[in-house]
């Protein structure tokens, strides 16, 4: 049996090795398209009408960093919360992101100055599996800008794929408090 396991763990490796060696990240546009370069957002069809735009917000982002699957055991995830600046044209200044466990306690508090993030932007915050703050943990993320913007999207993705099971999942973000 532990054999078995062992050959499976080697050819998942070995994949995984194969899969990244791959990846080399530059890849050939297929012929007829345009290559990448600057980006003009007036080159859209469809007007910047309807969308309601606002200058900050705070969301409360919910992170599981263990959830109970049997009935005294729990399952640890690791996590991270990304942000993504959807706005064609503004940057959003991400001024707070505050880790709480469980019981509400401030864990930890990753941005100490300002974060800038252009149009089409993103960032992201990582929570490692061998935390222990619990199913009830959360994050509470600010941003603003100076000009109304898109709303941005924020979401937390947590994850578990040791072994030979894996489990991921998301959660949105929720506003609590908003400029518009």
């Amino acid at each position: 049996m532990n054999m078995i396991r062992t050959g499976f763990r080697s050819i998942a490796v070995i994949s995984l090795i194969f899969f990244l060696c791959a990846c080399s990240g530059k890849e050939t546009p297929p012929a007829g398209e345009k290559k990448g370069g600057d980006f003009r957002p007036d080159t859209f069809k469809v007007e910047d009408a309807g969308v309601t735009k606002i200058r900050g917000q705070v969301l409360y982002v919910p992170i599981y960093s263990n959830i109970p699957y049997i009935e005294n055991k729990k399952f640890d995830l690791s996590a991270f919360i990304a942000i993504h600046n959807t706005d064609l044209k503004i940057p959003i200044k991400v001024t707070k992101v505050l880790y709480f466990d469980n019981d509400g306690r401030l864990v930890k508090e990753f941005v100490e100055a300002e974060q800038v993030l252009p149009p089409l932007g993103a960032t992201s915050f990582f929570i490692p599996q061998t935390d222990k703050s619990g199913t009830g943990a959360n994050f509470l993320v600010e941003w603003i800008s100076e000009t109304p913007v898109s709303e941005p999207l924020i979401e937390s993705i947590m994850l578990n794929l040791e072994g030979n099971r894996g489990i991921s999942f998301l959660s949105k973000g929720k506003v609590i408090r908003e400029i518009k």
